[in-house]
């Protein structure tokens, strides 16, 4: 009896021991599954995820995030680093953003990409952008380009940058200021706008413009004092009568500078930039480098209005598509000139002296006629290619407007979704942004002038019109859409410079030029990203940080939305990414 009882005692035992192991085993295998991660589904794998940033991602809400990923070029997800890690897999890369601030990519609102030779030029700019103080140095830089590059007799130099407002003289050079170092070769310096130019006596003479040239239509031949002289100083037009013979590059070397180009942009921040005035050689080239896959930032193209027709006839060149990084997107037209040169149209006058104005009231003067103009803007809405106009005085800006006005009334156009762009819009009165507004025009301005030339502008045209520079402010409170831009070469191509510049709005003097336009940071942001994005149509396929969204993005130094106003113009750039690979990185040769 007694060994039955321990037989059954032990077995007893045994089939608890079984049963605690079985529990044991299944809770195991439990607590496994709860613990083990979820595998990700390989078509959510992040190709690359940002941690540990602050992501301004410039949406709707302007969100702020700590991480993103990016998969095959485009946005996955944006949000929290424990989100985001979700997403990561075997293959997955990592990059630690260690608190540096990422923000979506800048999209150039306005400038000229392919001036791809203009550091091939002498500088004769003003500082911060060159060296030079007066006319002598100026000379001084000629010679010194001269005697570097062993030009002989005959051929032409040619300078880019000078300034008169930033001169010691405060005055334009003439042809005597050159002359005496260059008796035996044709010399032209253009100034820091684009819109005029000055030529010693040996590049007038070769030209053939003397004292029988009448000036052309759109441009002027400034005199001598009391003759019909030619100065040296050609205002608008008048500087294509020059007839230079200057060595032309081969397509290996305009290449190669274009690929300089590119990375001169992307050492800024840009993913995207504009050609601001696109002539067919030009134009012909940027298709050679799309075509053979060399273009790696987004080139919008704007044919000049002169060569439209031949683009027209060219079936390989389509506006509005974005193909291999370039699209023609629209036609330019110059419509008046520069405002610190004093050729821009206004309806007010100059309260200063104007270079070939001998009337009472100087106010500028468009280069194109009312018809010219209402023809471009009609044969723009015909064709369906939208049109870009330089406007920087208010009477040029109600041409346009009336333009904009008649074509709508002729084709019977009801709905305001053009988004014609005012390029530079620099002095546009409350009244015409309310009509931008009306028929949905986008106001590309140029908040630079407030550095550059606001103290110019304060004494060529009063507080009232230079305080209203460039209005920001006002646009924002009208709701038009606003971006900014640069306008490279005319000023440096610095994004975080222009940011301060509208968010300041401080001229070289430190004074503040319309303390009432001045702008937050996220709202200068907003203006070279999504409001960038905007003005190409493309703002559901970039300008801001979102799901589906293209992956460009740029880091920075600091945090331009909580560092002393100020110190914006320090920011630097660190990185750019363009669909998520890394087009420049600080350090980079450029």
């Amino acid at each position: 009896m007694k060994k039955n009882a321990i037989y059954k005692f032990k077995i007893k035992q045994m089939k608890k021991r079984i049963s605690l192991t079985a529990i044991s085993f299944v809770l195991l295998a439990l607590y496994s599954f709860i613990a083990l991660p979820k595998q990700v589904n390989p078509a959510d794998t992040a190709d690359k995820i940002f941690i540990n940033g602050k992501i301004i991602t410039v949406d709707q809400q302007n969100t702020i995030a700590e991480a993103v990923a990016i998969k095959d070029g485009k946005i996955l997800a944006v949000g929290s680093n424990e989100e985001i890690e979700k997403l990561k897999g075997q293959s997955t890369v990592v990059v630690d953003l260690d608190g540096k601030t990422l923000t979506p990519g800048f999209i150039d609102g306005h400038s000229h990409f392919m001036s791809i030779e203009v550091g091939t030029l002498v500088n004769v700019s003003p500082p911060p952008m060159g060296p030079v103080k007066n006319i002598p140095d100026i000379v001084a830089e000629l010679l010194k380009f001269k005697k570097e590059k062993n030009i002989k007799d005959g051929e032409w130099i040619s300078g880019f940058g000078y300034d008169q407002e930033q001169l010691e003289e405060k005055r334009h050079p003439t042809k005597e200021d050159l002359d005496a170092a260059f008796p035996n070769n044709p010399v032209v310096i253009t100034h820091a706008s684009g819109h005029m130019l000055v030529a010693n006596s040996y590049a007038l003479r070769i030209s053939g413009i003397d004292s029988n040239t009448v000036d052309p239509k759109g441009g002027v031949i400034v005199r001598e004092p009391g003759t019909k002289e030619p100065a040296g100083l050609l205002q608008e037009g008048a500087g294509h009568l020059l007839k230079r013979n200057e060595k032309k590059q081969s397509i290996e070397e305009r290449i190669g500078l274009l690929q300089k180009q590119q990375l001169l942009y992307a050492s800024n921040g840009f993913t995207t930039a504009q050609e601001g005035y696109t002539g067919f050689d030009a134009l012909q080239l940027l298709k050679k480098a799309a075509d053979a896959k060399l273009l790696f930032i987004d080139i919008e193209a704007l044919p000049g209005y002169s060569t439209l027709d031949k683009v027209f006839a060219d079936p390989q060149y389509k506006f509005g598509i974005l193909e291999n990084h370039l699209k023609l997107a629209g036609f330019k037209l110059i419509a008046d000139g520069s405002p610190q040169g004093k050729t821009a149209f206004f309806t007010k006058p100059y309260l200063t002296e104007v270079p070939g104005c001998n009337e009472d009231d100087c106010t500028g003067f468009p280069n194109v006629t009312q018809d010219q103009f209402n023809d471009a803007v009609l044969k723009g809405y015909k064709n369906n290619v939208r049109t870009f106009v330089h406007c920087n005085g208010d009477a040029t800006i109600d041409m346009y407007l009336r333009a904009i006005k008649r074509a709508d009334s002729i084709l019977n156009i009801t709905k305001n979704d053009r988004r014609s762009v005012v390029i530079h819009s620099q002095f546009v009165r409350p009244d015409q942004l309310d009509t931008y507004k009306e028929l949905g025009v986008v106001a590309a301005l140029f908040s630079n002038h407030a550095f550059f030339w606001g103290d110019a502008h304060l004494r060529n045209l009063g507080q009232e019109r230079a305080f209203n520079l460039s209005p920001f402010r006002t646009a924002i409170q009208k709701g038009v859409v606003a971006t900014d831009h640069t306008d490279y070469p005319v000023t440096p191509l610095n994004q975080l410079f222009l940011l301060w510049t509208a968010v300041t709005r401080q001229s070289r003097t430190g004074q503040v030029i319309g303390p009432d336009q001045r702008i937050t940071p996220i709202e200068a942001l907003r203006s070279i990203t999504i409001n960038g994005a905007y003005e190409y149509f493309e703002e559901n396929s970039k300008g801001s940080i979102e799901k589906g969204k293209i992956a460009d993005f740029v880091v920075l130094s600091d945090d331009l939305l909580t560092v002393n106003p100020d110190k914006i113009k320090d920011i630097k750039v660190l990185e750019t990414i363009k669909e998520g690979k890394t087009i420049y990185k600080a350090g980079d040769k450029l």
